[in-house]
C-alpha cells in the first residue's frame, strides 16, 4: 500500500493547480486564435452564392483525356491544362457559364467612365490565396503587367489588346484598380473573365529572373503553387493522375454562410483516348463524363440505370468546324492558293454543298445541332436568330461558281483564264 503524505498531497494538489492552469491557458488561447480566425474571415469580403445548399465532404473523380502540359495559367494552350487551372485561379469579373451574364468575382463592383475608356474595379477586401497570402491590387496589377508582356509570349495577351493598343492598368490604392482602353469596346466587362490573377509573391522573383514561362511546371512542389480558386494542389503522379484539395481561403459561401466549395477533393485520372474514357466511366472509375461521341452515348445509353445516369442537356457551346486560311503572312506561293478562298462567292458556294443535316443525322445520330455561324444556340448571350439559315443547294452553289468565273470539268475545278489541264 503506497503512503502519501501531507507534503505529497501538497504537491499533487500543486500539480493539479498547475495542470489546471496549463489547459485553462491552452483553451484560452486556442480561443483566442479561433476567435482571431473569426474575426479575420468575418472581415472578408465574400460572394454569396445563389445556388442550392449542398452538403460538406466527399471526392469527385473526373477523367482528363490527355495528361496536361503546366499548371502556369500565363503560358497554357491545351485543355487539359485549362481545365485543372480553373479549378486553382479565378479571375476579376465572371462570366457565369449557365446564364452567361457577368457577375462579380473578385471585383465586388466595377464603375465605367462616361466614355467608356476607363474601367475602375474595386477589389474585395480580406481575400487570400490558398497559401493564406493576402490579395490586393499589387497581385492584380502584376498580373495584368505579365499577360501584357510581349516578350512572354502569352496566348492571352490578344485578348487584352483593344483597338490596336493593349489595356492599360494602374493602382490607385490597395483595393482599387483602373484599366484604361484605347476605345470604347461593348463586351469589355468580358475581357477580364479567365483572365487568372496570379500571387505575386510567388511569381515575382522568376518573372525578374525571366524564368516565368518555366514556372509552375508539374513537377513544383504544390506549396509553390497558390491561386484564389476553390481548389489547390495536392498531389501529381506522372501518368496516373493529378488530386486538387479543398482551398481553406476560397472566398464564396452558400446562402448558409458555408464556406465553399464542399467537396474535399477533385482527382483527374488520365486516361488515353474517348472510348478509354467512356469505358472508365462504365466501370465506376469516374464520377462524371462528358463529350461524348454520338457512338459511345449509344454504347452507355443501353446501360445506364446501372449505377449511372445520363443526360442530353442539348446544344453546347463548342462546335465542329471548317474555316478557310487567309493569313496574310504566307510565303507568295501558298498565298497564290488562297485566291479562291479570299473569294466571297467561292466561300458561299462552299457552304451551300454542306449538307448539315445529313451530317447532324449520320455522324451524330441525331445529337448534334446544324451551325450557319461559330455562334452555337447554347449562347444565348451571342447568338443571332436572324442570320438565314440556307438549305444545301448544289444547283445555286454552281450558279455561284458560274457567275465568278468558275467553270469545271467532272473533277477538277477552275477559275477565270485558268485552262483546266
Amino acid at each position: 500500500m503506497q503512503r502519501i503524505t501531507s507534503d505529497g498531497v501538497r504537491r499533487m494538489k500543486l500539480r493539479s493547480c498547475r495542470l489546471i492552469l496549463a489547459i485553462a491557458v491552452g483553451l484560452f488561447a486556442f480561443v483566442s486564435v479561433f476567435a482571431h480566425a473569426q474575426s479575420s474571415r468575418s472581415t472578408e469580403d465574400l460572394f454569396l452564392s445563389d445556388n442550392r445548399i449542398g452538403h460538406a465532404g466527399g471526392r469527385l473523380v473526373v477523367s482528363l483525356r490527355s495528361e496536361p502540359k503546366t499548371l502556369n495559367p500565363v503560358t497554357s494552350t491545351d485543355v487539359s491544362s485549362r481545365e485543372l487551372i480553373a479549378q486553382l485561379t479565378s479571375d476579376l469579373i465572371h462570366t457565369n457559364r449557365l446564364s452567361q451574364q457577368i457577375e462579380p468575382a473578385l471585383a465586388k463592383t466595377w464603375h465605367v467612365s462616361p466614355d467608356g475608356l476607363q474601367y475602375r474595379l474595386q477589389l474585395r477586401h480580406g481575400l487570400r490565396f490558398s497559401d493564406g497570402h493576402p490579395l490586393d491590387a499589387d497581385d492584380v496589377v502584376f498580373s495584368f503587367n505579365i499577360y501584357l508582356d510581349e516578350r512572354i509570349h502569352s496566348p492571352v495577351r490578344d485578348v487584352l489588346v483593344v483597338g490596336g493598343q493593349p489595356i492599360a492598368v494602374k493602382k490607385v490604392d490597395a483595393y482599387t484598380v483602373i484599366f484604361n482602353l484605347s476605345r470604347p469596346y461593348a463586351a469589355a466587362e468580358r475581357l477580364f473573365d479567365s483572365i487568372a490573377i496570379l500571387p505575386r509573391h510567388l511569381l515575382e522573383a522568376a518573372y525578374n529572373d525571366g524564368k516565368l514561362p518555366q514556372a509552375w511546371s508539374l513537377t513544383t512542389p504544390p506549396q509553390q503553387i497558390a491561386g484564389v480558386g476553390p481548389f489547390r494542389l495536392k498531389e501529381y503522379v506522372a501518368g496516373q493522375h493529378i488530386t486538387l484539395e479543398r482551398n481553406p481561403y476560397y472566398w464564396k459561401v452558400d446562402k448558409a454562410g458555408n464556406h465553399l466549395p464542399y467537396l474535399d477533393e477533385i482527382t483527374f485520372l488520365f486516361v488515353a483516348n474517348a472510348d478509354a474514357e467512356a469505358i472508365r466511366f462504365q466501370a465506376g472509375d469516374t464520377d462524371i463524363i462528358n463529350r461524348l461521341s454520338a457512338e459511345d452515348y449509344m454504347v452507355l445509353e443501353k446501360n445506364q440505370g446501372q449505377g449511372f445516369h445520363l443526360e442530353d442537356i442539348g446544344s453546347s457551346l463548342e462546335f465542329n468546324f471548317l474555316f478557310f486560311n487567309l493569313n496574310s503572312s504566307l510565303p507568295a506561293q501558298l498565298s497564290q492558293k488562297q485566291l479562291w478562298f479570299r473569294d466571297a462567292k467561292f466561300r458561299r458556294a462552299v457552304s451551300l454543298s454542306i449538307d448539315r443535316e445529313a451530317m447532324t443525322r449520320v455522324v451524330y445520330r441525331g445529337r448534334g445541332t446544324p451551325l450557319w455561324t461559330p455562334v452555337t444556340p447554347a449562347n444565348s448571350f451571342w447568338a443571332n436568330i436572324s442570320i438565314p439559315h440556307p438549305a444545301r443547294s448544289l444547283e445555286e452553289a454552281r450558279k455561284l461558281l458560274q457567275a465568278d468565273g468558275f467553270s469545271w470539268r467532272p473533277t477538277i475545278l477552275c477559275w477565270i483564264d485558268q485552262a483546266c489541264p
